[in-house]
This record gives C-alpha cells, structure tokens and sequence, in this order.
C-alpha cells in the first residue's frame, strides 16, 4: 500500500488492533513492513502459512473485515503490487534482533541449478551471518514483471545489510554461487522493515 504522509502510525494502529490478540493457526502469522525504493510503495501486509490450515483459529465475521478495510483506506492508496509466494525456506536466525531486509527480485532462468547453488551458499556463509535470516522464494503470481524468485537477506538496518552484503560478496562461497546458479537477471532490489509481527 502507499500509506499517505503523516497516516503511518495510524496504520500500525489499526493493524496492530485488528492482527494483535489472536490465536494462530501452527506455522501462520502476519507482519506490517515499511517498504523502501520499491515504486509507490510505502508499507506492505506480508500473511503466510500452510494454504491448506493458515490463518487464526477464529475467522473474522465478513463485517469485521469491512470495517478495518473501510478504516484503513482512510490512511492508504492501493499501491497495485501485490504477489502469492512459495518459500523454499529461511535459515535460523533471531527475528528480534534482525529485522530490516534488503530483498533482491530475480529472474532465474533454472532454477534446477538455482537452488542447490543458493542453498551450498547459505550454508558456507553462516559464520558471517551468524544469526541474521536469510530465504529464497518463489513468486507465483504478481510481483514485478519478469521476476520469478526473490532473495530475503535480514540485518540490524540498513548500513548492516551493506556490510554484510560486502562480506558476502568477497566470499569464496559467493564465487561458488556465481558458477553454480545458472543465468540470473536482477529485476528490483528494495528494503522492508518490520513495523509488527503475530503469529
């Protein structure tokens, strides 16, 4: 969503009111992130969980929905960017401490060859991630155009994701990742932050 200026905390308000205080299905919950250098974006709802059991143990009547939908379109434009993802899992790591992302948006032309070589690159590099998260995903549908996975890589903010970025980089691991993965075309590169999280 495009939050309008000054309408923010309102939003994680709102959010927090209507998210906060529920009892979650195993393996389901919902963030609010700020959103940086992603076109028009302001702030975006992040929901995921097994499709086939995700959500809260109570469903929200249709009126509840409406409700929060009608209050939180006083403080937001639809953004028109929205996607349905796979993850093809996250390393371990602390949620608390680490939680700003720098999110890489992909084409990946094999991703037969993608994620062996992503999956050796995380293991390799965990001493210099130490308990910052890292993931890939799959975009299943919407997204930006031709972007096909993402990479989610966690830091403490901003200038701790590109030191580490810069480790990454000059890394033997990364080398490895570099011959192993296949054709990769960069799409979009943005930053989140998470502004709340139930689950």
């Amino acid at each position: 969503m495009d939050v309008k200026p000054g309408h923010a905390p309102s939003v994680l308000n709102l959010f927090n009111d209507f998210a906060g205080g529920q009892e979650w299905n195993q393996g389901s919950g919902v963030m609010l992130q700020s959103v940086q250098f992603k076109n028009g974006v302001t702030h975006r709802v992040v929901a995921w969980g097994n499709p086939e059991n995700w959500g809260t143990k109570q469903n929200r009547t249709e009126a509840e929905w409406t409700a929060y939908l009608e209050q939180m379109n006083n403080h937001r434009k639809a953004a028109n960017d929205s996607s349905i993802i796979t993850s093809f899992g996250f390393s371990e790591g602390d949620t608390q401490m680490y939680q700003t992302a720098k999110i890489f948006e992909l084409k990946v032309y094999d991703p037969a060859k993608y994620k062996p070589a992503f999956d050796a690159l995380v293991k390799g590099i965990k001493p210099i991630l130490g308990q910052r998260r890292m993931g890939l995903v799959q975009i299943d549908a919407g997204g930006v155009p031709g972007a096909t996975h993402s990479v989610v890589v966690y830091g403490k903010d901003i200038n701790d994701l590109v030191l580490l970025e810069r480790k990454i980089r000059s890394s033997k691991e990364f080398e490895t990742y570099l011959k192993n993965r296949g054709q990769v075309d960069y799409i979009q590169r943005y930053f989140i932050n998470v502004l709340s999280r139930f689950n």
